[in-house]
């Protein structure tokens, strides 16, 4: 009776052995590392030096991983933020803050949402066995859809003020991750007091002003006929001004009035703004430009000014001061304004020679 019982014994010890043995394997299989997992954040600067500009406040922190198994509707994935002092640094200081979910916040599968901010909840000064000794603000995500094995998972929203004191030398600080299988994953995050690099360069202002020719001439004046010159002056303008540039004209005249001068006869014919007419004394000058935008490398146009943006016969005096002829509000290159010059003469202008010095001028508004 002894040896039998003593072999029962035995026999039953040889089937626990065995049963529990998948049982063991099965826990082994399914818990695995969620890898490669990484964190982006919004700003990595405190927001305190220099250029950086981004709040140190709710900074946003988007998670990715590839999940190793698969997850049914209703499991979680939890993520713990370090609040407490540096993990594996050595610093006294405190980690992330104000620990939160926006509004926009959402977790993917393989691009398709599994969760909203309305599944999160937010609790703080819990632990996490994975770092005894720490504390950690817990952000739990209960999903609403299924995840299967290998669907690329997008954690996007949970929002934290980043740790005061970051340094250069000591700066990391941990978050945790697992999930309902027991899948795990915990990564460095690197919070610098300023991550903004400032980048600064010079352009030199630039404005080139050409004429076609410096002389032009009107040849024997006759009085049935409103006369033209030739060759016309041609402007061209080019400027990387941000606000642009503008053209000015005057002439010399006989010293005191604008016009065309014989000094001989100290006889003018006056330049005023006007429709010229055979027979009536007068002179002046029209412009239009001549350049079309784009084409040809020519970026940009000008507004002739009035009165000098008049056609045909129409013409704008012109005035021993300095007269605005056109401008422009943008940066130009190769514009081009072409300038006629026009005279009627009287039956009784005097013969003679008549000169007259018209000047452009081009200032660029930088």
């Amino acid at each position: 009776m002894y040896k039998t019982r003593k072999a029962f014994m035995l026999f039953l010890s040889m089937v626990l052995v065995v049963s529990l043995s998948p049982f063991l394997e099965f826990f082994s299989l399914n818990a695995a590392s969620l890898s490669p997992i990484s964190d982006t954040l919004s700003s990595s600067g405190i927001g305190t030096n220099g250029p950086e500009s981004i709040s140190a406040t709710g900074v946003n922190h988007k998670i990715t991983y590839t999940a190793p198994t698969a997850l049914g509707t209703g499991s979680t994935i939890n993520v713990y933020f370090q609040t407490g002092s540096t993990v594996g640094g050595g610093q006294t200081n405190t980690g992330f803050s104000a620990v939160a979910v926006s509004s926009g916040a959402t977790v993917t599968a393989a691009g398709t949402t599994v969760a909203t901010n309305t599944n999160f909840v937010v609790t703080t000064g819990v632990s996490d066995s994975n770092f005894s000794g720490y504390t950690f603000t817990e952000v739990v995500i209960t999903t609403t859809a299924a995840i299967a094995s290998g669907n690329a998972i997008v954690i996007n929203g949970i929002t934290a003020t980043n740790p005061p004191d970051a340094s250069t030398s000591v700066n990391e600080y941990v978050i945790d991750v697992t999930d309902s299988a027991s899948d795990d994953g915990y990564l460095a995050v690197p919070i610098l007091s300023n991550s903004t690099v400032a980048v600064t360069a010079r352009v030199t202002p630039e404005i080139t002003f050409a004429l076609s020719s410096n002389a032009t001439n009107f040849g024997v004046l006759q009085i049935g006929s409103v006369n033209t010159s030739s060759p016309a002056t041609t402007l061209t303008l080019s400027t990387n001004a941000r606000s642009g540039a503008s053209v000015t004209v005057y002439d010399q005249g006989n010293g005191t009035n604008p016009g065309l001068y014989n000094s001989l006869a100290t006889h003018t014919i006056p330049s005023a703004t006007a429709t010229l007419a055979a027979g009536t004394e007068g002179y002046g000058v029209n412009s239009a430009v001549t350049s079309t935008a784009g084409s040809g490398g020519v970026v940009g146009t000008l507004t002739v000014a009035s009165p000098y943006n008049g056609t045909g016969d129409s013409v704008g005096g012109l005035n021993l001061a300095p007269t605005l002829l056109a401008s422009t509000t943008s940066p130009i290159y190769l514009v081009t304004l072409q300038v006629n010059y026009l005279s009627a003469i009287s039956v009784v202008t005097p013969a003679g020679i008549y000169t007259d010095n018209v000047t452009y001028l081009a200032s660029g508004n930088f």
